[in-house]
């Protein structure tokens, strides 16, 4: 096939044109792994959230108008104005960028000190210049993140199997299978880079098994109204945080999926790690979840190559046989970490994560 132009700065090429980091394998490209979409798909049940006042209720309107045209109109000039307006919030918000920045700079200096990077990323780790270009990029993925979102619901699972294509497609069947009888279903677990919504559509609308993630809610009535209506959409069973434990592993026990996006700790204390050199907390619930029913971890992300066009990165997290539930979730935790390093080394601005206080050691 041609090369796959660069049709937004820092975009990535597809991997027939450029190899990753060393050490990061390089698959062939993939047919799709399922040839039509599923029969059906749990239906999602969010708690119902706060009532809009009558203010409300008109932009809420006016946000659902605007939604239903942007999915009438081609997807690729919406994603790159939105990575055009990420782009530019870059210049507006100071403090947002100063911290984008530190994280990334320790980011791309410890990949070029591990021979990890590729020459873009080695470039940004010694010349400000780069640096600052490889910042704005991660803006730009920032807003393109809100407008796949915003848009996925559009495609059906024929598109998405097109669209998308497997870094490891045995391993993605594997994720995609449904388990024997009286086994466990597969936990997804997805990070923050790349396109996070599309990883749960792809696995509601392509996979042929139910899925079932926890959300965080948030506060405003009128954002909370729009995600939810938003991911209503994805055809995920949407449970709260508090009830999050007891819902996941029932789905388990049935042998459906469950999702989760988990590259951040939000709740609890974590698990320490360590990432690109320096100590993290990470999630520790995935791991004691697969280590606790047996299920299979696969760890999720989904790359951008271009505008509407996606790589996907399935791995396996699996802990020696014979270890104990302590040392098996230890384990599952250390693969983690090393996969993740992997894949945002092939693509750091698309890391949305950079966004936060990540390391202990951050001031």
């Amino acid at each position: 096939p041609k090369p796959s132009r660069r049709l937004w700065p820092g975009a990535r090429p597809r991997l027939h044109e450029e190899p990753g980091p060393p050490g990061y394998p390089m698959p062939e490209q993939g047919q799709p792994l399922v040839e039509e979409p599923p029969e059906s798909i749990t239906e999602p049940t969010p708690p119902p959230g706060p009532p809009l006042n009558r203010f409300q209720r008109v932009i809420f309107r006016l946000m659902i108008l605007a939604l239903w045209a942007g999915r009438k109109l081609p997807d690729k000039p919406l994603y790159r104005a939105a990575f055009a307006i990420g782009a530019g919030l870059y210049l507006l918000m100071p403090e947002r960028r100063r911290l984008v920045r530190a994280n990334l700079e320790r980011v791309v200096t410890w990949l070029t000190r591990n021979d990890m990077a590729s020459a873009r990323v080695a470039r940004a780790a010694r010349d400000p210049r780069s640096l600052d270009k490889l910042v704005r990029a991660t803006f730009g993925n920032w807003v393109v993140t809100y407008a796949e979102a915003a848009i996925g619901p559009r495609y059906s699972g024929e598109e998405l199997a097109r669209r998308f294509v497997p870094a490891y497609p045995e391993t993605s069947a594997e994720a995609l299978s449904r388990p024997a009888p009286g086994a466990p279903g597969p936990i997804h677990m997805a990070m923050h880079f790349g396109s996070v919504d599309l990883s749960a559509l792809y696995g509601a609308r392509v996979g042929p098994l139910p899925l079932t993630g926890p959300m965080e809610f948030v506060d405003s009535p009128l954002a909370r109204a729009y995600f939810d209506r938003v991911r209503f959409e994805l055809g995920v069973t949407i449970v709260p945080l508090d009830q999050a434990a007891e819902a996941l592993t029932g789905a388990l026990e049935r042998g459906e999926a469950v999702g989760i996006v988990a590259d951040r700790n939000i709740v609890g204390r974590g698990s320490p790690a360590t990432l690109f050199g320096a100590p993290v907390r990470l999630p520790i619930g995935p791991a004691m979840l697969s280590v606790q029913t047996g299920a299979t971890l696969f760890l999720e992300a989904i790359e951008r190559t271009g505008p509407g066009e996606w790589l996907g990165h399935t791995i396996a997290l699996r802990p020696e046989p014979e270890a104990k539930r302590r040392e098996a979730t230890r384990q599952i935790l250390e693969q983690e970490a090393r996969a993740m390093e992997r894949i945002i080394a092939r693509a750091p601005e698309q890391w949305t994560t950079l966004f936060f206080s990540i390391w202990d050691d951050d001031e």
